[in-house]
C-alpha cells in the first residue's frame, strides 16, 4: 500500500476549471490502473475546490487554494507496483507547474510483515 502527498506551490494556474482538473485525475487514475468508482468535485466560493476520486485501489485527492498559489494532491492506493510521481503529470499541467513537496508512505497491509524500519506503534484506543 503506498499514501503519496504533494504539495505544489507557485502554480501558474491555481484556479483551473473543474471539469478539467476532475478529467486530469482520471487520466492520473488511469495511468495507475485504478478504477474510478465514485467522483466528488466541490467548488468553493469565492474560489478554490476540493476533487475526490474513489477508486477500486483507494482514492485520490486534490485540493487548491488558489490565493496562495497552492494546490494539495494526496493519493492512496492498495497497489504497491505504481509510480505516483510519474502518474501525477497530468495534474500538474492543469494546475500550471510548480515546485512539487511530496513524499511516499508505506502503510501497513492485510499481510504486511514487520520490519526493523517501522514506525513506533502508538497505543490509541
Amino acid at each position: 500500500m503506498i499514501h503519496a502527498v504533494y504539495d505544489v506551490t507557485h502554480c501558474t494556474i491555481p484556479n483551473p476549471e473543474l471539469a478539467e482538473l476532475i478529467e486530469a485525475m482520471r487520466h492520473t487514475a488511469h495511468c495507475l490502473g485504478c478504477s474510478v468508482v465514485g467522483e466528488l468535485p466541490v467548488l468553493f466560493q469565492p474560489h478554490g475546490a476540493t476533487c475526490v476520486l474513489v477508486l477500486a485501489e483507494s482514492h485520490l485527492t486534490v485540493s487548491t487554494w488558489p490565493e496562495h498559489h497552492l494546490a494539495h494532491i494526496d493519493l492512496f492506493t492498495c497497489r504497491a507496483d505504481i509510480n505516483p510521481e510519474q502518474a501525477i503529470v497530468p495534474i500538474l499541467a492543469i494546475l500550471g507547474g510548480g515546485t512539487v513537496h511530496g513524499q511516499r508512505i508505506h502503510r501497513r497491509g492485510p499481510n504486511s510483515a514487520a520490519t526493523g524500519t517501522d514506525p513506533a506503534v502508538i497505543g490509541v484506543h
